[in-house]
């Protein structure tokens, strides 16, 4: 069960201590009868050491090709699915695609799942406005499914479209009942628009009612404590979130985003020896250039610069030959604007990114890079698009901090630097100590 942490409440005598006291106690009251009516965190099924037979099933059922099966494909679709969540091949979500589009082909009508299956290969290959289409297809089709509305939101969200998804979560009643796919879809979008404490509220809740059910996949669950993790990094707290992505990986040991998150958190930390243990167990699952970009910081930090060489060469050989459906993009021009590598080549990358997915991140990883090969003036324009929502990531602050310094705003660039330390005082091992040595100055 889950409440939080109550403390050794000591009252004095005198009648004024005691209405001191009195809005605690009941909070504390509050807590424990919260605490007592969550639901029992189920026991994890590790269904993923059976998914490579579960595949094996369905590819066999699907090759015999009977008349009028769309269920076989459905269902592989599925499986592919799955699998690339626990292991991060991307190849299955190409296999994915094809089994979908074929059971689709089989019965394009009232073929929801495979809609659905469809739609989420489509957006693991960040082609967002493609799978919207599939979504919608869906929603056709089940009327009264209050995931897929959610669903549409967070593509919407995925492209920058903050009004329209706000508008489709308001179209979803209120239920009785919690609704994970939902409130994880509500939960982003609050996140992304200013207001993380709500978020965070928000997904506590999706992740309760995650973890009673019996029969979940355990990267289903490790899903919901990496994100609890992610938002509790942003509001400072990292030691929880280290303890969330811990969670998560003892749900699923190779469970590459909490892995690459711890990685990040230490990382952030300068626990360098931790940091460069979870990149490389992150880098073994998937080697994405973030956290291989984590890896080279630490090995530098820890004395093994020609070891970090050879990281960073690894970085770029995925920019050239393991990059090919360009999902990798953002994570390339992060790291080459954040180590003054390839300016150039980042500000290419960012802008090329852009196109694709104009969410806020995509607007502050285009700003810097901008910055980053200055050019001063687009920098200042997409900071001012990526925080119009004031939004509360330690490190969109810090850019925009450091972009208003250069055009001369002290004012604007203290209030950032202060807003940035606010959030996370060890949000990144050099942002962080320049946001307080240039605080310092101002």
């Amino acid at each position: 069960m889950k409440g939080r942490s109550l403390g050794v409440w000591v009252i004095a005598a005198g009648a004024l201590v005691a209405l001191a006291a009195w809005p605690s106690l009941v909070s504390e009251r509050i807590d424990q009868v919260r605490a007592a009516s969550l639901p029992t965190m189920a026991p994890i099924e590790p269904d993923y050491k059976i998914r490579d037979a579960q595949i094996a099933f369905w590819e066999h059922a699907a090759a015999l090709k009977h008349s009028g099966d769309m269920l076989s494909t459905r269902n592989l679709a599925g499986q592919y699915l799955q699998r690339y969540r626990e292991r991060g091949d991307l190849g299955d979500v190409l296999r994915a695609e094809i089994a979908a589009r074929r059971s689709l082909q089989t019965d394009p009508i009232n073929n929801a799942g495979a809609d659905d299956a469809l739609s989420s290969a489509l957006l693991t290959l960040h082609r967002f406005r493609e799978a919207r289409g599939y979504v919608r297809d869906a929603e056709r089709w089940q009327h009264g499914n209050d995931a897929l509305p959610a669903k549409e939101a967070g593509l919407d969200l995925e492209i920058g479209d903050y009004v329209g998804a706000k508008r489709l979560l308001e179209t979803i009643p209120p239920s009785k009942y919690e609704n994970p796919a939902v409130d994880t879809v509500r939960s982003r979008q609050l996140e992304l628009t200013g207001h993380l404490r709500e978020a965070r509220q928000t997904l506590e809740r999706a992740t309760v009612a995650a973890d009673s059910v019996i029969d979940g996949p355990a990267v289903s669950r490790a899903w919901f404590h990496f994100r609890e993790g992610e938002l509790a990094f942003a509001a400072g707290e990292s030691e929880a979130a280290i303890g969330q992505e811990q969670l998560a990986v003892s749900m699923m040991p190779t469970y590459q985003p909490a892995l690459n998150a711890l990685a990040r958190f230490y990382w952030s930390m300068q626990r360098w020896p931790e940091a460069l243990a979870a990149a490389r167990r992150s880098a073994a699952v998937v080697p994405f250039p973030e956290t291989l970009g984590y890896e080279a910081d630490a090995q530098r930090a820890l004395g093994d610069p020609s070891g970090a060489e050879r990281t960073v060469d690894m970085i770029l050989a995925i920019e050239r030959i393991g990059n090919a459906q360009h999902i990798s993009d953002r994570l390339l021009a992060i790291y080459f604007s954040e180590h003054r590598l390839h300016t150039a080549d980042a500000y290419a990358i960012a802008k090329h990114e852009l196109i694709q997915r104009d969410d806020i991140y995509a607007e502050d990883t285009l700003a810097w890079a901008a910055a980053m090969d200055g050019r001063w003036d687009e920098a200042r324009a997409q900071s001012r698009r990526a925080l119009r929502f004031d939004t509360e990531d330690s490190r969109l602050q810090y850019h925009a901090g450091v972009i208003a310094l250069h055009f001369g705003g002290r004012a604007q660039a203290k209030l950032r630097f202060q807003r940035a330390l606010a959030l996370n005082p060890q949000f990144h091992p050099v942002y962080a100590p320049d946001a307080r040595a240039q605080l310092e100055k101002l």
